[in-house]
């Protein structure tokens, strides 16, 4: 045998053994066509996929494993296009088996050349990827019903920042809490969302570093809608983080609490206002063991000792005037409880009106006028506030508060009242029932006898005196008075003294 024919048999074995490898490879469908599409080898990966036998699919056009719409869009005319104009054509989408059930086929379609260059058919690979893409299709149903989940909530703002916290997605929750729509807010920094005196105390940096360094970040606080209204937010900033760990971003989520808060604060405020109905009650039960059994004691004292000595006028009348003294202290006495017991009744119903102190200061030296005089007092004035309230309570503050200095003086009483706008987070002790940002602080301040700084509190309590009867008149309840009624307008009342040196009163009313 010659070299040329080992050659050409070496050549034909080669190609049968090509050949035998094409039709045998059971993974991928791998068909000749020529050049019009029709079917002229079969291998048994295209068996097993399709579903025809060879005997079966020789000699038909391709286009019978496309669907009805695919052929209504002439795609199979089309990929065989594509073939001859660059050589291949690529595509994925729903094919068809002989039994009419459908698989997500992989193609390849390359155009196959003669020697002159000339198209004389083509090779369609196949590959069945159904499984792979019903995987994806379950994966991307579950991404599209997570993110509308998440879109379509409406109870809490779920929000995606960047690493810079600029708002890159927003869901309808977020919407319905904080009043923006999406086109108005994407692209804008989340401390739009913070109040002024948060912003410039970088709570909303402070937040984003702090989930930055741990995970993640908690706070609830005052937040602000786009109406500029307030709401309770409790929110959660959560780090976002790549395969390597680095942040990319972060999910914030905030939900309304302010229906709780305003419970919560009520509750608190209910709490304080009964735990000033108890301290009242224990007053009231001194009162009853204390204060009103002495004038009471006296009077049967001086009744049994009048009727001991019945016939002896002139000790008769001098106890009968005695008798009638401690009986009009205990009405007075008396007469001052039922005060106390109206104005806390009275706070719900009080009457609200826009009061100007100023009016009410001068219609108090108008009460005063002859005391002021006899004193000689000097009642100095600044600008006061018009504030909602009661103005028969209010002048009774300011009449109280003026009686006492004017009563707890030396000589030449000074008393300088001003008025000035504070903070509440500036003022010391302030009782938890308040909320109002915002107080004027009304300053009765005296040259007064003064007092003990322990006796601060005590001196608003029920009949507590620091100072005799037989040195100062009165009941002892004037200033549990004016507490009561800067309660009945939200506020609070403190004082500071100094023995001989004088006493001031600071009355805290909410500003509007």
């Amino acid at each position: 045998m010659s070299l040329e024919q080992l050659k050409t048999g070496s050549l034909a074995g080669r190609s049968n053994l090509y050949q035998k490898m094409i039709e045998e490879i059971q993974n991928y469908a791998i068909i000749l066509m020529d050049k019009n599409g029709i079917i002229q080898n079969w291998n048994l990966g295209a068996q097993k996929i399709k579903l025809y036998n060879e005997d079966e699919i020789i000699g038909k056009h391709f286009s019978i494993f496309y669907l009805q719409e695919d052929l209504d869009s002439n795609l199979p005319q089309k990929l065989i296009r594509e073939a001859t104009e660059n050589g291949r054509a690529i595509q994925e989408g729903w094919r068809k088996r002989k039994d009419g059930t459908r698989f997500w086929g992989s193609i390849t379609i390359t155009a196959v050349h003669d020697e002159h260059g000339n198209v004389i058919g083509y090779c369609k690979v196949t590959r069945d990827m159904t499984d792979k893409k019903i995987a994806e299709d379950t994966l991307r149903l579950s991404e599209e019903r997570y993110h509308k989940m998440i879109a379509e909530v409406q109870d809490y703002a779920i929000i995606l920042l960047s690493t810079e916290g600029i708002i890159e997605n927003w869901n309808a929750g977020a919407e319905a809490i904080k009043g923006y729509s999406s086109k108005e807010v994407i692209g804008k920094r989340f401390d739009l969302f913070y109040t002024k005196e948060d912003r410039e105390n970088g709570l909303p940096d402070r937040l984003l570093q702090q989930a930055r360094e741990t995970g993640k970040a908690a706070q609830q606080g005052w937040r602000v809608r786009k109406d500029g209204t307030k709401f309770w937010g409790t929110i959660v900033i959560t780090a976002l983080h790549n395969n390597d760990g680095k942040v990319i971003g972060f999910s914030k989520v905030t939900r309304d609490l302010t229906q709780q808060k305003m419970a919560e604060d009520q509750l608190a405020a209910y709490t304080a206002e009964l735990e000033i109905q108890n301290s009242e009650l224990e007053q009231f039960a001194y009162v009853a063991s204390h204060d009103l059994q002495e004038p009471l004691r006296k009077i049967q004292t001086f009744a049994g000792m009048i009727q001991d000595h019945i016939e002896d006028t002139d000790f008769v009348t001098k106890y009968l005037s005695k008798l009638d003294l401690s009986a009009k202290r205990m009405a007075e006495l008396i007469k001052s409880l039922l005060n106390y017991s109206r104005l806390a009744k009275d706070k719900d119903n009080a009457g609200i009106t826009e009061v100007d102190l100023n009016t009410v200061v001068n219609e108090v030296k108008v009460d005063f006028e002859l005391l002021i005089e006899e004193k000689k007092a000097t009642i100095n004035t600044g600008p006061l506030p018009v504030i909602p309230g009661n103005h028969m309570q209010l002048g009774q503050l300011f009449s109280n508060l003026i009686s006492n200095s004017l009563k707890f003086s030396a000589e030449d009483p000074l008393i300088q009242i001003y008025s000035t706008v504070v903070s509440k987070d500036d003022i010391t002790d302030v009782p938890k029932s308040l909320t109002a940002p915002k107080y004027y602080q009304i300053t009765f301040e005296d040259n007064g006898i003064g007092f003990e700084e322990k006796y601060s509190q005590k001196i608003f309590s029920l009949f507590q005196r620091l100072h005799g009867k037989q040195d100062y008149a009165g009941t002892g309840i004037g200033l549990a008075l004016c507490k009561k009624i800067v309660q009945n307008h939200d506020g609070f009342i403190t004082a500071t003294g100094e023995l001989c040196k004088g006493a001031t009163f600071n009355v805290y009313l909410p500003v509007p």
